[in-house]
């Protein structure tokens, strides 16, 4: 991530919570806390409002308004594959917001309404088994809530087994979706193919991802 891009992103950050500490925002971005010490002063020498120190917790005081975006050839190019991506595999709504969002970014950096398809020059195109099914809106509103998400799955063996679990991430593949969640009846991970779970519901239940139950923890044990 270039530097610019990063000292945006811990704005956003500090604006997002009253105080948090360097070493919390080093891993939610992924740099070093002695990164995170110089952006702070960075900023701090620009004008922003940050307190704080070291070892505390930094606090941004008062309504700070972030840079509009400013996008390269190729990160404009990336997005609209991206977006064209989502298109083809996502499911309805996701789809449908992947429109919505390719219009607002024609219109705010080219100007114009947005092209047709015939005018695209970036373009995805995927296998039909590849899409999300229907009940993949409900498993993206589970992990955005952090609900328990039940279900009737079906394996490769056909066996049928009732699950209730904490769904963490979804992945696509070349043939089609995956839920990644932790499992309390198996006390450990599990992943699962979309098109195999039935009867999908959220549950009232909410959870709380834990250290050595949480995503960061499955793809350190599989990467």
């Amino acid at each position: 991530m270039r530097r610019a891009d990063r000292l945006i992103d811990l704005v956003a950050r500090l604006k997002a919570k009253p105080l948090i500490r360097a070493e919390d925002l080093a891993a939610a971005m992924e740099t070093s806390v002695r990164t995170i010490y110089r952006d702070i002063a960075t900023l701090q020498a620009m004008g922003l409002p940050i307190d704080g120190q070291a070892g505390v917790g930094y606090m941004l005081r008062g309504n700070v308004d972030l840079p509009q975006l400013a996008f390269g050839h190729d990160q404009l190019d990336a997005i609209a594959l991206g977006l064209a991506f989502v298109e083809q595999v996502g499911d309805p709504e996701l789809a449908a917001a992947a429109r919505e969002a390719r219009a607002k970014i024609d219109a705010a950096w080219a100007e114009q309404p947005t092209p047709p398809p015939s005018q695209r020059r970036l373009r995805a195109r995927q296998l039909f088994e590849q899409r999300a099914p229907r009940c993949a809106a409900l498993v993206r509103k589970a992990i955005r809530q952090s609900k328990l998400l039940g279900f009737s799955y079906r394996d490769a063996a056909q066996q049928h087994t009732e699950r209730l679990v904490h769904p963490l991430a979804l992945t696509t593949y070349a043939h089609g979706w995956l839920l990644i969640s932790w499992c309390p009846d198996r006390n450990d991970f599990r992943v699962f193919r979309l098109d195999r779970m039935q009867q999908v519901t959220i549950s009232d239940q909410g959870f709380v991802e834990q250290a050595g139950r949480d995503l960061s923890t499955y793809l350190k044990q599989r990467h």
